[in-house]
Formats: structure tokens, sequence, C-alpha cells
């Protein structure tokens, strides 16, 4: 367990800068990894064509897979080492919530996290100072039980990621460390929210925070701010959104379903999947009499249970298609929306930009739905085939553009305009 001392000298800034330093040397080891390849593996493939030069082309195919892994686990470090920050940063503003809260009742917290105060001159004062006393012990035992739940998760995370040093498979590295560590940062802050208090102890903790603590938990964790009993009613507003469809429900329907199956299975289910979320979350078909036929329709028709013969007709085109619904919902009032403007919510679409056999240039051809934004801007997505939660859009763009060529990321914030 964490002491209330120790948390009080915790440094957040320290962890702060080694994230900042561990962001720094993944990037370094993710450009050194595509410089081999670029000006080594592929020259040598070209042009030494012999046994000698295809052993040197494997060997700096090796050490770039090395340093491409190795990028995964660095980023990965980042991200934990992120969680630990805002960790601290919050434990912060709730011990000094509790101390604010000890004043106003004529309370002491010792260096100890004991509380004191002057004897009670009777009975009835006693049991009046209880309920006191009680609001402030709530707000420290928040504040450790967060930060000892952080630790923990940490440690563990660290030790697992120091023993990967020398991977070598680039896809192990991204799809169990990476992943892994993308959701131990969201599980540190997860446990920053005091789920379960009442709420006068929620209210408490939320005021406690700085308006940048709040508005980085609302990005951070929607779906339990929205639903966590004393969050001012504004505040569970602005995270559902302007009233056409429920983000909060858009989100919790993603994180939901991710890795369940569609209605209907288009093999490829990733867009089929954002609309479906859509409509769960409320927003309302756009239907025409000439039914899904219609171009500028998103809708479904009268599904047979036959997937063969559903996903060519029970469909509008805009509901399984990524180009078809992204031009479809800008079309229709949604808007572009640049990264640092990015909520829990938006769309986010791939677009082709660099050479690909299979797909066209200029063609968007993936969706996946923002489910949640880091304090230090990193956007979490959760999508459909190949199905992930809460993954990093930074940590696995690398990878995609690697397989698949360089992609345009565009961002949108559906807002229908036909209803």
């Amino acid at each position: 367990m964490v002491s209330y001392e120790g948390i009080n000298n915790a440094q957040p800034t320290k962890w702060s800068a080694a994230a900042d330093d561990w962001h720094d040397l993944a990037k370094y080891s993710l450009s050194a990894a595509k410089d081999l390849r670029e000006y080594g593996a592929k020259p040598l493939k070209d042009n030494w064509t012999d046994e000698v030069g295809a052993t040197a082309a494997a060997e700096f195919e090796r050490l770039a897979n090395q340093l491409e892994a190795a990028y995964d686990i660095l980023l990965a470090v980042n991200m934990v080492a992120d969680g630990m920050t805002t960790t601290i940063e919050t434990a912060h503003s709730t011990m000094r919530a509790a101390v604010d809260l000890a004043n106003r009742y004529g309370l002491e917290i010792g260096a100890d996290g004991t509380i004191t105060g002057p004897p009670p001159r009777s009975r009835t004062e006693a049991e009046e100072m209880g309920p006191y006393r009680q609001e402030v012990q709530d707000l420290i035992d928040q504040a450790v039980e967060q930060v000892t739940s952080a630790d923990q998760l940490a440690a563990a995370e660290f030790a697992k990621l120091a023993d990967q040093t020398g991977l070598t498979d680039p896809d192990k590295a991204l799809n169990d460390l990476q992943t892994h560590a993308s959701h131990v940062q969201m599980q540190m802050l997860a446990a920053d929210i005091p789920v379960g208090e009442d709420a006068t102890t929620v209210r408490q903790w939320w005021n406690g925070l700085t308006p940048q603590q709040r508005k980085d938990m609302m990005l951070a964790q929607p779906v339990a701010i929205a639903n966590l009993d004393g969050i001012p009613g504004d505040v569970r507003r602005d995270l559902r959104g302007n009233g056409k469809y429920d983000r909060v429900k858009l989100v919790q329907y993603a994180l939901d379903n991710w890795d369940k199956e569609d209605p209907t299975d288009f093999g490829n289910n990733c867009t089929n999947f954002v609309s479906n979320a859509l409509l769960h979350a409320g927003m309302k078909e756009k239907t025409s009499v000439w039914g899904t036929s219609d171009d500028d329709s998103w809708m479904v028709g009268n599904p047979t249970g036959v997937d063969s013969v559903d996903k060519r007709l029970a469909y509008s085109d805009t509901w399984a298609a990524a180009e078809n619904q992204q031009n479809f919902m800008l079309a229709h009032g949604g808007t572009d929306v640049p990264r640092s403007d990015v909520k829990p919510g938006d769309i986010i679409y791939y677009e082709q930009a660099g050479p690909n056999d299979s797909i066209e240039k200029g063609n968007t051809h993936h969706a996946a739905i923002v489910t949640a934004v880091m304090p230090d801007g990193e956007i979490k997505y959760t999508q459909h085939s190949d199905s992930y939660q809460n993954v990093s859009l930074e940590g696995r763009l690398p990878a995609t553009e690697k397989h698949e060529g360089q992609q345009n990321i565009r961002i949108v914030r559906p807002n229908p305009d036909w209803y």
C-alpha cells in the first residue's frame, strides 16, 4: 500500500519527463528501423543477389525488426509512465481537496494522513463531527487507493516489458505488448475515478480537480464519468452530445461489442460495426422510398437472416462501406475534426495515400471508433475486423503503413441533418 506521505512526496513532473524521453526513444527506434530497410535491406536485395548479399540483407532485416519491436515496447513504457503521471497529479488534487475540507471543518491532516481535531466537548458534538471526518477520510482513501492500484499495475507492466527487450518479432510486440500496455494505462485511469462511492464524495473529488483534469477525465473515461452519481448534470450532457445521438452509448457499445459477432457478417465488418454502434446510440436511419438502393440513404431494409443475401440487399451502401459512409456523414452535417479536437465518439477513417496493389489511392477503406483520448492527446480507438479495443492510433499506424502503404487519417464527427 502506498502511504499518504509517499503520495505527497511523489513528483509527477519526473514521471512526465521520463514518459517524454521514452516517447522520443520510440520515435528514434522506428525511424532507425525504416532507414535500415530503405538504405540497407532493400538495396542489397535489389543489387546484391548472391548468398553473401542475401545474408547481409537478412541481417539488416533482423535488426530492423528488432528496432521496430523496440518502438512498440518503448511506446508501451511511455503509456504506463503517462498513466502514472496522471494518477499522481489526480491524487495530489484529491488530497488538496481533503485538506481544504478538513480546514473548513476545523480538522487537521497529519503527515501520515491521520485526521485530528480539537477534543469534542460533548457526545453530541463528537457524533456531529463523525460524518465530517468521514468525508475527509473518504477523499484520502480515494487518493491512496488510486495510487496504490496504479503503482502495482505499473510495476508489473514494467517488469514484463523489461523481459522483452531483445524481441525481434514486431507483430508480437505490437499485438501483445503494446496492446496490453494500452489496456493497463486505461485501467490506471479508471482507478482514478471513485466508482461506487456516494454522491458527496464524488462531488468533492470532482470539484477538487483542476479544469484541465476534469476535461482530461471526460476525454479518457467518458462512460465512467457520465454514469457517476455526483457528477454535475451539465458535464453529463456535454459528454452525451447534442441530442442527435448519445456519444456515451456509442462508446459503450464499441467497448462492449468489439469482439462479438455483428447482426450481419459482411466479411470485413469495420464499417458495419460503426453503423451498428451509431444506431444503438440513437442515430436515426435516413430512409428513402427507394429503400436501400438509394445512394443517399443510411438504413437497414428487411434482413432475411441470410448473410449472402442481406449484405447485398438489406443494407444501404453507406452502411458497411467505409468510403460511402464517410462521404455520407460529411454530406449530412458531419465535420472533419483535427486531432487536437478529437473526442470519444468520433469516427476514424483510413484513406489510402500511398501505393497499394489492392487499394486504390484516395480510397477510404477502413473505419473505427474513437473510444478515449489520453491527457497527452494520444487517441485510443476500438474496431471490428480486425477486432481491437482501446488501442493506440499512434502506436498501430506505423504497422498499418508498413503493410498497406501510407495512410491519410480522417476523423469525422457525425451530426445528422436529416432529423
